[in-house]
């Protein structure tokens, strides 16, 4: 079947045989519109609201849709009008539910943001507000939580160090947020504060997030309970999140019998040879059997699969050969929705298949003040119909005062926007 779309202006200019044609057109050449089908809309498109409605998202009253094929049916006879309330119930289009699922960049409420919460005299500083209303409302939120929380040593406030580690009152500001779950197969979340303390913060870490009825992805008191998923049932639907480490898991990777973070290598032997950071090493060295698996494993036993990745290098919008390998397979295995992390600066995004991959989303809390970069992220907003992705948004924000993320519009927006886009269009070409 044809049919046509249009760039504007009352001739149509693009003529397409199939839908996927289509949306190939559409991912490569922006300002196209079309009408389609609700069940054709992906993520590669960008929805649009009208007055105020969006079908995609869930927004809005979709019997007022506008856009919708409507039939007239009348009854002649009294059989007719007995059967009359069964048919229009037959005819009537029965949509799924929408689940808005957010994810955020890296929180780390320590150092100078420590300091600022404070000062303001209120734990859930960082979040109050639009932002953290924004996060809220969402059916099922997700964060990257970058360091430790523990009251065994004291911490350090504003000073140059890289031992992140904050005091419990900082949960308030995620639970302020609805934060339903955290991921923590991060590089400092073994930090202690002033003093070394071993494993001790980190087990504290989840105990409070326990506490705090926020569930933890990738890390646990011994391997098989770090690789194990978090599952959420929403709406019916059956959401399983997992989490993975590439950035310090050589030191910080559980074993079977010792608490730690759930490591993405099968085996870092050969890192260690090199006696340099993993994630500076060839992606060729990288060993994703387990990781596979357990995806492989996750998705016949949930409806959908979040997959959280701590991999690559800091301070580029291009992520390494390690991150693209790792998160593309991630996609092949089954995964719905893929977020990575740890650049500190927004990195490309890609469609692979129906899957979204963000390869980094930006600081989300953090003080990093080196470049305008390390204060701008995105929140990535996916909107599930049913057990299918059928939208993303990308929301930017700059955090002001060293510890608030607040959503920007305009230049700054259109800015870190075409940061994720250009970086897209280096990635390399998809084996």
């Amino acid at each position: 079947m044809k049919f046509r779309s249009f760039a504007g202006g009352a001739t149509p200019v693009h003529e397409f045989e199939t839908y996927a044609e289509l949306r190939a057109a559409m991912a490569a050449n922006p300002g196209i519109y079309a009408f389609v089908p609700l069940a054709e809309v992906d993520p590669s498109m960008s929805a649009i609201a009208v007055d105020g409605m969006d079908i995609v998202r869930g927004r809005g009253d979709p019997g007022a849709w506008p856009f919708a094929e409507r039939v007239a049916v009348t009854a002649g006879t009294e059989r007719g009008r007995t059967a009359l309330e069964g048919i229009v119930a037959g005819l009537q289009v029965k949509l799924a539910p929408v689940t808005t699922v957010v994810a955020t960049g890296d929180i780390l409420q320590s150092r100078c943001t420590l300091a600022r919460i404070e000062a303001s005299g209120d734990w859930g500083y960082a979040l109050r507000g639009a932002t953290g209303e924004y996060l809220a409302a969402a059916d099922l939120t997700l964060g990257s939580l970058d360091g430790s929380i523990q009251d065994i040593n004291p911490v350090y406030r504003c000073v140059e160090t890289t031992n992140l580690s904050s005091p419990p009152g900082v949960l308030e500001a995620l639970r302020l947020a609805g934060f339903d779950g955290v991921t923590v197969a991060t590089n400092h979340v073994f930090d202690c504060g002033i003093e070394y303390c071993g494993e001790k913060a980190f087990l504290r870490t989840l105990e409070l997030l326990a506490e705090a009825r926020i569930k933890h992805v990738g890390g646990g008191h011994n391997l098989d309970e770090a690789l194990s998923p978090a599952v959420f049932e929403v709406n019916g639907v059956r959401f399983g999140v997992l989490g993975f480490d590439d950035v310090a898991a050589m030191e910080l990777e559980a074993t079977p019998t010792a608490p730690g973070t759930a490591p993405l290598d099968d085996d870092y032997a050969e890192e260690r040879r090199a006696n340099e950071p993993a994630f500076f090493r060839p992606a060729s060295e990288l060993s994703l059997d387990r990781f596979t698996a357990r995806i492989r494993k996750l998705k016949s036993e949930v409806d959908v699969v979040i997959v959280q990745v701590q991999t690559g290098t800091e301070d580029t919008h291009d992520p390494s050969g390690r991150s693209i390998k790792a998160l593309r397979a991630a996609a092949d295995a089954g995964a719905d929705l893929v977020v990575g992390n740890q650049a500190h600066w927004v990195q490309a995004a890609e469609m692979r298949g129906g899957t979204f991959i963000a390869y980094a989303l930006g600081n989300f809390i953090f003080d990093q003040r080196h470049s305008a970069e390390h204060e701008q992220g995105y929140l990535l907003e996916a909107s599930f119909r049913g057990a299918t992705l059928a939208n993303v948004r990308l929301l930017p924000y700059r955090i002001v005062d060293q510890a608030r993320p607040v959503l920007v519009t305009g230049e700054e927006r259109a800015k870190i926007l075409q940061d994720v886009f250009e970086a897209a269009a280096r990635l390399p070409s998809a084996p």
